[in-house]
């Protein structure tokens, strides 16, 4: 029997069935797909523990066996499913060791847990008498206990009371990054009234700063007074140096 044409799907027609067929098919691989994933993700376990600690002025108060540690303490991670490893816990067990500054975990493409860490950075060691612990204030003022490990070379604040550093603490942020003052001051007293006194590396003398007003001011006539005397071989003349006077700085000698 013959074949009417007029009977048959014009072109546009068979197109757009074609168009759905497809699409329907594609809806269905990326369901199965999506499932299959599912399932392994579900199933997947990691396979190594990866720790990165960024040294810091080649200070090393936290490393990466200390942090590994810490985190195999709670969960051993390789053989762990990556579905049952909380990273904000992994986050909070880092954090609880004092030295750290900031924690960033990411799990990798090859099963590898990545965890980068950050150390806080000291730039004081005070010490408030024999009856207490020294303890470290870090970069934003923050008490840092002592490492057993590792020793900073940072100056030493002398105080009655932690609360009494802050003076102190103002000087040394104020100067820890200019090479000159910070290789130059050794030590600060804080006096009872809120003085403060630097006792340097360089020399014997003792340098009475007075208050924190006009810093810059008094550390220029510091620096020109230093120079002055080491030109003319006079650096362990004087036991006392004076900068709270206006414009000049007043020397006692040893005699």
């Amino acid at each position: 029997m013959p074949i009417d044409s007029n009977t048959l799907p014009d072109q546009p027609m068979i197109q757009k069935i074609l168009t759905f067929s497809a699409a329907i098919l594609l809806v269905i691989s990326c369901g199965a797909l999506v499932g299959f994933a599912h399932e392994a993700e579900e199933t997947a376990k990691y396979a190594d523990l990866e720790v990165d600690v960024q040294e810091i002025d080649g200070m090393f108060f936290v490393d990466a066996a200390g942090v590994r540690d810490q985190i195999l303490s709670h969960d051993s991670i390789t053989g762990s499913f990556i579905a049952d490893v909380q990273l904000q816990h992994v986050i909070e067990w880092v954090r609880s060791i004092p030295a750290v500054d900031d924690v960033r975990v990411y799990p990798g493409l090859n099963r590898v847990l990545h965890v980068q860490v950050t150390q806080r950075k000291p730039l004081a060691r005070v010490h408030t008498g024999p009856d207490e612990a020294d303890v470290y204030l870090d970069s934003h003022g923050r008490v840092l206990p002592l490492s057993p490990y590792y020793t900073a070379r940072v100056p030493i604040i002398h105080a009655d009371d932690i609360e009494m550093c802050d003076v102190a603490f103002d000087l040394i942020q104020a100067t820890h990054e200019d090479i000159l003052w910070s290789a130059f001051i050794d030590q600060v007293e804080v006096k009872p009234d809120g003085s403060v006194d630097i006792i340097p590396r360089l020399g014997s003398s003792r340098i009475h700063l007075g208050f924190m007003e006009n810093l810059d001011h008094k550390l220029n006539k510091l620096h020109v007074f230093y120079r002055e005397q080491i030109a003319r071989g006079n650096l362990n003349a004087y036991k006392r140096i004076d900068l709270t006077y206006q414009d000049q700085v007043v020397a006692q000698r040893y005699y």
